[in-house]
């Protein structure tokens, strides 16, 4: 059987191509889990996986997409964007966004930042205090406290702080990004995160995607301008992960 017509033969079934998005979402997903999520009889689950065989890798019982299976995957989502009228085009990648992605980033930070403060000690938070950044103007103590966390001396306490409030940024924006492809700020700024396909990013390329935002968004920006701007995309791990940023 040639490529062309395992990859038909895979993605011509509708339980076939569930399986496969099933398994893509979910990589390490179980056989009794797909088995629930198809909701189909085990004989006829047996039977799709048998045709899926080359495009999934089975370890110790787990499943996950291979390298084949990411390329039917792909490919058959931008078949599917194609036909419906969805496809992503390169008149919509990230380099037109670079305002946008900005701005919804520092939304994001410090939305994230003022939920942290305030619950941690709600009793004074909105307690007004002159803040020497503003020149003795009053603002709250939550807004306080943030600039000393970011401006202060690194000794340990503060680091531990600054690690715990990253760690926070990551599940937030893996989270988000990978379930809808929006955190807050680009929901209100009318941009999401998708596969070059137009399909859901997934929660594994938004968790790298997340931690070198997190980690080191200014190199990874640069080094985007030098190896993956001709390719339309604005970070080095945006080509990686194969995703970028469109407009809803």
């Amino acid at each position: 059987m040639t490529d062309l017509d395992a990859f038909l033969t895979a993605i011509g079934h509708p339980l076939r191509r569930q399986i496969l998005e099933t398994v893509y979402e979910t990589p390490g997903i179980s056989y009794s889990q797909i088995l629930a999520r198809v909701n189909i009889s085990s004989g006829k689950l047996n039977f799709h996986l048998q045709k899926l065989d080359p495009f999934l890798a089975q370890v110790e019982g787990q499943y996950q997409i291979s390298n084949e299976g990411l390329k039917l995957y792909r490919t058959w989502k931008m078949l599917d964007s194609r036909l419906s009228g969805t496809e992503v085009t390169k008149s919509e990648i990230p380099g037109k966004f670079v305002g946008r992605r900005t701005l919804a980033l520092l939304i994001d930070v410090m939305l994230i930042l003022s939920l942290l403060f305030i619950a941690a000690d709600f009793a004074s938070a909105f307690q007004l205090i002159p803040a020497w950044w503003m020149g003795g103007f009053t603002v709250p103590l939550f807004l306080t406290r943030i600039v000393d966390v970011v401006f202060a001396y690194p000794d340990l306490t503060v680091v531990l702080i600054r690690a715990f409030i990253l760690a926070i940024f990551w599940m937030y924006f893996t989270l988000l990004e990978g379930y809808r492809g929006q955190t807050l700020g680009k929901m209100l700024l009318g941009i999401r995160v998708v596969d070059v396909s137009g399909a859901r990013v997934g929660q594994h390329p938004a968790a790298v995607r997340a931690l070198t935002k997190v980690l080191i968004l200014p190199f990874d920006i640069i080094a985007g301008l030098i190896k993956a701007r001709k390719a339309g995309f604005l970070r080095f791990f945006g080509q990686y992960t194969r995703s970028w940023v469109v407009r809803n």
